[in-house]
């Protein structure tokens, strides 16, 4: 919880102070301008000759639609600009494609924040979290292999929500084809989460020698007595005594909860 407040507040103070100071009698006339219609916000954000108010102006309008209607074209526009706007106004737009929630610039977001030289990776992936759902599960998980993102990735999975969330982090777990890391980061995630339903995940995985411990810790944090049948299962076939001592004893404690 604490850790997950503490990568909200750095990522609101870093979009905080790269709000440009700008003119605020210009910032105000074009605000009211986009308001009114007389202009379009996005269409100054395409022109790279804008001043600092007016494309403040404009991010603070679309921010505004977006969250009215997060899945109207707009939402595509805006994505469309990620890569090709300057940095600053590029993360103040993934801030608000996040507040928005707007699912519709998923495929855009994870691909800034799969790029190891985009220096939006950081504010992608904690949007990503925002706007992504279950799809954003997966992207996630799998770049918690870069050392550099590896705790943002492990905040940004504790709090990605939205249907289909719980049964992602089940199958990446699963996924023996998937890079151990992104599955270990998946089950710090889920003992985050106290996300209990993924112990049957953990009862297969923990098998396998590479996910054993990681399996092993959040096995003792998630498990319930109706796990117990997997747990007996898990028991018998791992080969390493402290995590077959660790599962016994686990056990034991789980049949005498009434």
């Amino acid at each position: 919880m604490l850790r997950s407040l503490l990568i909200l507040l750095f990522a609101a103070s870093l979009l905080a102070a790269e709000r440009p100071a700008v003119d605020h009698a210009a910032y105000t006339a074009a605000l009211k301008d986009f308001r009114k219609g007389t202009s379009k916000s996005i269409d100054a954000l395409k022109k790279a000759d804008a001043s600092a108010a007016v494309r403040l102006a404009a991010v603070d309008d679309v921010r505004e639609r977006l969250v009215d209607e997060p899945t109207s074209p707009l939402t595509g526009e805006v994505a469309a600009l990620l890569g090709s706007t300057d940095v600053e106004t590029a993360k103040l737009l993934l801030s608000a494609l996040a507040e928005a929630k707007a699912s519709g610039a998923t495929a855009q977001v994870a691909a800034l924040a799969s790029n190891p030289q985009s220096p939006l990776r950081v504010p992608a992936a904690l949007a990503l979290a925002e706007i992504g759902g279950a799809k954003a599960v997966p992207l996630l998980a799998s770049l918690a292999k870069d050392e550099a993102l590896a705790e943002n990735i492990q905040d940004a999975l504790v709090k990605v929500a939205g249907p289909g969330v719980t049964d992602a982090f089940v199958a990446g777990i699963s996924d023996t084809k998937a890079d151990v890391s992104a599955r270990s980061a998946l089950i710090k995630a889920a003992v985050g989460r106290n996300l209990r339903s993924v112990a049957g995940a953990l009862c297969v995985a923990v098998k396998e020698e590479p996910m054993r411990l990681e399996c092993q810790k959040a096995l003792l944090k998630l498990a319930q007595p109706s796990d117990l049948a997997a747990l007996r299962d898990a028991e018998k076939a791992v080969t390493n005594e402290t995590t077959k001592g660790a599962l016994g004893r686990l056990i034991k404690k789980l049949e005498g909860v009434k």
